[in-house]
C-alpha cells in the first residue's frame, strides 16, 4: 500500500526536525556594548553622618514650662527663644534683691560719711562695703535668673529633639532641646595607615546613602589626623558634605569613597559580563551570532562597572545574561535588545576598601 497524499516522507520529516534542532541550538543571551567613559579608583569605607555642631540646650533657671515656641524640625536662628518658663517667682526674687540692694547702698553711704569723719573704724566700714557688694551680686543673679527664664538657642540650625512639655517643672541643668547645625554634615572615617598616603586635604569624595541608591552626594576631605591609632593601625579622616538637601540627616549610614585616581577615557563593561567559572578574567563576545570566549585584563572597578585594559575593542558586545553553559563558538541569539552600560553613580558598592581589579 503506498503512502497517501499529505503524509510526509522520511526525508521531509528529517529535514523539518533538523531545522527545529538548529533553531533550538541558538542559546538566548542578553548583551551590552563595550563603551568608553570615566572610571575612578577610590578608598572606600563606611560610617554614619554627623552634624557640624550638635548642642544640647540646658535650662539655667528653674520654673514651670509656660510656653513652647518651636518644634522638632524647625529651622531657627541663634538666640531664638525655644521655651518660656513661668516668671512670677523669678520676678518676685528680683524685686526682693533690688530692695536689699537699695538698703545696702543707703547703709553704705551713711557709713562712708561716718568713716570719713573718723567716727567708725576701717574694719566696720569694710563690713558694710562687703554687704553692698554681696547685695549687688544677689541682684545680678536674680536678674540673670529672670533672663534665663526665656531659654534660647545658642546656635543657628535645626531643632532635632524636644524633651519638655508645657507644664513640666524644669530645673537647672535639665536638657530641654537639642539643636544641630546641619550645613555642612561631617563623616568621620578610619583609613588603614597603608593607604593614608593616597589621601590629602580637599580631596574629592563621593557619599552614597542606601536610601538614595541611584544618587551620590559630593564631599571633600576636611582634615586628616596627624597620628595613627596603635591598636587598629588606622588614621582618622574627617570629610565635609556641604548640602542644603533636607534628605540628608545626621545618623544616616553612608558609604564613603575618596577618589584617588580617575581614567577619563576608559574601556568599560558591566561586572556581570565576567565569567565566574575560573580564576581567570574571561568574557563572552558575540560575533556573527556566535559566542567566543575572550581573556581580558582588568583595571579599575567602580560600582557595577569594570575597566578593561586588554582583550576588547570599542563596539564589541559582551554577554551579560545567559553565559552559563556557553562554550567557545556556541550559536546564540540576542534577546531584549542591546542595553547600554549604565553609569548610575549611586550603584550599590561592594564591601571593600580598594576597587582595583575584580
Amino acid at each position: 500500500m503506498g503512502c497517501g497524499k499529505g503524509n510526509p516522507g522520511p526525508e521531509g520529516a528529517s529535514g523539518s526536525r533538523s531545522g527545529h534542532s538548529a533553531e533550538r541550538a541558538a542559546i538566548p543571551v542578553k548583551t551590552e556594548p563595550v563603551v568608553r567613559g570615566e572610571i575612578t579608583d577610590y578608598v572606600e569605607t563606611h560610617t554614619r553622618l554627623e552634624a557640624e555642631r550638635w548642642v544640647n540646650v540646658v535650662a539655667r533657671a528653674s520654673g514651670l514650662a509656660q510656653e513652647l515656641l518651636v518644634e522638632e524640625g524647625d529651622s531657627i536662628e541663634a538666640g531664638a527663644i525655644l521655651v518660656r518658663l513661668d516668671k512670677a517667682e523669678l520676678s518676685l526674687g528680683l524685686r526682693r534683691a533690688a530692695t536689699a540692694l537699695e538698703q545696702a547702698r543707703s547703709e553704705f553711704d551713711r557709713t562712708r560719711e561716718m568713716f570719713e569723719l573718723n567716727f567708725i573704724s576701717e574694719s566696720e566700714f569694710d563690713v558694710v562695703r562687703l554687704k553692698l557688694e554681696s547685695s549687688d551680686t544677689a541682684f545680678e543673679e536674680a536678674r540673670l535668673n529672670l533672663d534665663y527664664a526665656d531659654i534660647s538657642a545658642p546656635i543657628a540650625g535645626m531643632v532635632m529633639r524636644r524633651t519638655v512639655e508645657t507644664g513640666d517643672m524644669v530645673r537647672v541643668s535639665d536638657s530641654v532641646f537639642a539643636v544641630a547645625d546641619l550645613d555642612p554634615l561631617l563623616a568621620r572615617i578610619y583609613i588603614s595607615e597603608k593607604r593614608i598616603r593616597q589621601v590629602r586635604v580637599n580631596q574629592e569624595a563621593r557619599i552614597l546613602i542606601d536610601t538614595f541608591a541611584d544618587e551620590h552626594f559630593q564631599g571633600s576631605v576636611r582634615m586628616i589626623s596627624p597620628g595613627v591609632n596603635p591598636e587598629t593601625g588606622t588614621v582618622k579622616v574627617t570629610l565635609e558634605i556641604p548640602t542644603a538637601d533636607p534628605r540628608l540627616r545626621p545618623g544616616m549610614f553612608a558609604t564613603v569613597r575618596i577618589i584617588t585616581e580617575r581614567h577619563l577615557d576608559a574601556l568599560m563593561i558591566p561586572k556581570k559580563a565576567l565569567v565566574l567559572e575560573t580564576d581567570e578574567d574571561d568574557v563572552f563576545v558575540v560575533r556573527e551570532e556566535k559566542a567566543y570566549r575572550v581573556r581580558v585584563t582588568l583595571g579599575f572597578a567602580d560600582g557595577e562597572r569594570v575597566e578593561v585594559l586588554e582583550g576588547l575593542k570599542d563596539g564589541q558586545s559582551v554577554v551579560t545574561i545567559g553565559h552559563e553553559g556557553l562554550k567557545d563558538g556556541t550559536p546564540v541569539r540576542e534577546v531584549g535588545g542591546r542595553a547600554r552600560l549604565g553609569f548610575l553613580p549611586g550603584s550599590k558598592p561592594e564591601a571593600r576598601n580598594s576597587n582595583s581589579g575584580r
